[in-house]
């Protein structure tokens, strides 16, 4: 067996195939409803997963993506009014700051911690060495496209990853989709 043949390797392709599945599915679903919003942002999550919001029909669309290999489905919440606060983060670095693999980098950003009607939160976080964001619009979204991606890639592929060099910008942006509170 080769080092792309192994079960872990098998294993991890059908979990891209089924999450895979269910954005299609998630994506003919919103094309049905007429859901197309001009931009949308995206964050990448610490499961593996996004966060993503936009704006569409006068509110703000929140859409929760599973986990990478769990058996959740995609969400989607609308709110007239969105209620959110922000945290900045600070980690300092640790041992050797992660060179050589010794140690921990440090991050530096921002959570954007949305509550939901329930009551719990949901964090989109911008945080340099940590996740990766995507601001697109609606002709490039990989979310909302309805043809299988090529691969079963996952979207979270295309995020562009944080550093502190680019954290300002993704900022910039951010705070575009949220409203004064």
């Amino acid at each position: 067996m080769g080092i792309f043949n192994g079960p872990e390797e098998q294993e991890r392709k059908a979990k891209l195939k089924k999450l895979e599945d269910k954005r299609v599915a998630f994506a003919l679903k919103l094309a049905a409803e007429g859901f197309a919003p001009e931009r949308m942002l995206f964050a990448q999550t610490e499961n593996g997963g996004f966060v993503s919001l936009s704006r569409f029909g006068g509110q703000h669309c929140l859409i929760i993506s599973p986990g990478f290999g769990t058996d959740e489905d995609f969400i989607l919440e609308r709110y007239d009014a969105l209620s959110w606060r922000m945290e900045e983060v600070h980690i300092k670095s640790e041992g050797m700051g992660g060179i050589f693999g010794f140690g921990k980098k440090a991050e530096i950003g921002v959570e954007y911690i949305i509550t939901r009607e329930d009551g719990s939160e949901v964090k989109m976080p911008f945080i340099g060495g940590r996740n990766g964001w995507l601001e697109c619009k609606l002709s490039k979204n990989p979310l909302l496209r309805t043809q299988r991606r090529r691969g079963d890639a996952n979207v979270v592929w295309d995020m562009i990853p944080l550093d502190s060099a680019g954290i300002s910008g993704a900022l910039k942006k951010a705070a575009e989709y949220f409203p004064e509170v």
